[in-house]
């Protein structure tokens, strides 16, 4: 017979998964979402246009659609899925989707999955790599600006990174190419070979995603720089560096989580003018290709495949928000009940008495998501 305490244990975990997943359901349903009206909106716009795929192809080949035998061209159709009507087109693909299978190529004749596959590498060596120096030159930035005196130079600061996504990276790649590449040698014009392939490209695409950073970040340390914990914590004596890394930049971390996720969705397909301007294999150049060749079949995958990262991303985003925020974290496992004592070293805990609030997202008062654990430090 069960004693009280595991019974209480046993319900305790069915409460925090039956939180969870009311937590996640939603949550995946909303991606699923994305998904689904990505591929509708595509697919509706693409056969919108004028003109056969199939004909377009065999121009790009190099053929004569005029004299091609009507026989061939019904061959072909069905081949690339493109001979029935449009809401069988609509349903097989979509369902082909769940199964990896997204078609096959009208310009190459190769399966669309192997297609992205091949390219999929060095695009995400790219976003990768933009990602992190964007990161890091607009984290730097901030604290610079948040730690810099007087206000005039805080200023000056504060419009340079926005020159980032002024000057349009074409631009920007062709001035890296002269400099770096044909000026001093240092880094490789073109390819997508080794790392050194990556830098030049990388830095044209980190340059914008630092001023897009930079925005965010600002506006919340900047914010969070405002803070009463904040003027507890230089009251107390704490070094410049404690305050800023320890209280500032941590109380700030959500917001940047949430732009750091749309702008992988947006690196995930955003490429096009990068990897045209530097000859690099990407899906960014692929589907300049796809567009140029009027192959509808690898534009539907490569819209599907960025839907997917952009949901995913989006997901993972929303998981680690329990993570930076621990009442989010509390809230989505199952809190404690009221009656129940805090724990020591527990700093929801012992603020809020062992019952952890209710955060602004999920219906509760609104403030700054992990204030409350600094402000019982400052307290202390």
């Amino acid at each position: 017979m069960a004693s009280p305490v595991q019974r209480v244990d046993a319900k305790g975990r069915r409460a925090k998964a039956g939180t969870a997943a009311r937590f996640l359901l939603p949550k995946i349903a909303q991606a699923l979402f994305v998904v689904w009206a990505s591929y509708t909106v595509a697919f509706l716009l693409i056969h919108a246009l004028p003109g056969d795929p199939v004909l377009a192809a065999l121009a790009v080949r190099g053929g004569d659609a005029t004299t091609t035998d009507p026989e061939a061209l019904a061959e072909l159709r069905a081949r690339y899925g493109l001979d029935g009507p449009l809401w069988q087109q609509y349903l097989v693909g979509f369902f082909g989707i769940f199964r990896g299978d997204l078609g096959v190529s009208i310009a190459t004749g190769l399966p669309v999955t192997d297609t992205i596959l091949r390219v999929a590498g060095p695009t995400a060596a790219l976003a990768g790599f933009a990602l992190v120096v964007g990161f890091l030159i607009a984290l730097g930035f901030t604290v610079w600006a948040y730690v810099a005196r007087p206000a005039w130079v805080r200023n000056v600061i504060v419009q340079i990174p926005p020159l980032g996504i002024a000057i349009p990276a074409f631009l920007t790649g062709l001035v890296l190419i002269t400099v770096f590449s044909f000026g001093l040698g240092w880094f490789p014009a073109s390819g997508a070979t080794g790392f050194a392939s990556v830098v030049l490209p990388g830095i044209t695409l980190a340059l914008p995603t630092a001023a897009i950073f930079f925005q965010v970040f600002s506006a919340a340390v900047f914010d969070a720089g405002a803070s009463p914990f904040v003027f507890t914590a230089n009251a107390k004596g704490l070094s410049q560096s404690t305050v800023v890394f320890r209280h500032v930049l941590r109380n700030a971390m959500l917001p940047a989580i949430t732009i750091i996720g749309l702008q992988v969705g947006y690196l995930a397909g955003g490429t096009a003018v990068v990897e045209t301007v530097f000859s690099r294999d990407g899906i960014g150049r692929l589907t300049v290709d796809a567009v140029l060749a009027r192959d509808i079949n690898v534009l539907m995958g490569v819209v599907v495949v960025v839907a997917s990262v952009y949901a995913v991303v989006t997901l993972v985003v929303d998981a680690l928000y329990g993570v930076i925020d621990p009442r989010t974290r509390t809230q989505v496992v199952g809190a404690r009940p009221a009656a129940e004592a805090p724990v020591d070293g527990d700093p929801v805990a012992s603020t809020f008495g062992g019952s952890a609030p209710v955060p602004a997202a999920f219906g509760g008062p609104a403030g700054d998501p992990a204030r409350s654990e600094d402000e019982t430090g400052a307290r202390s």
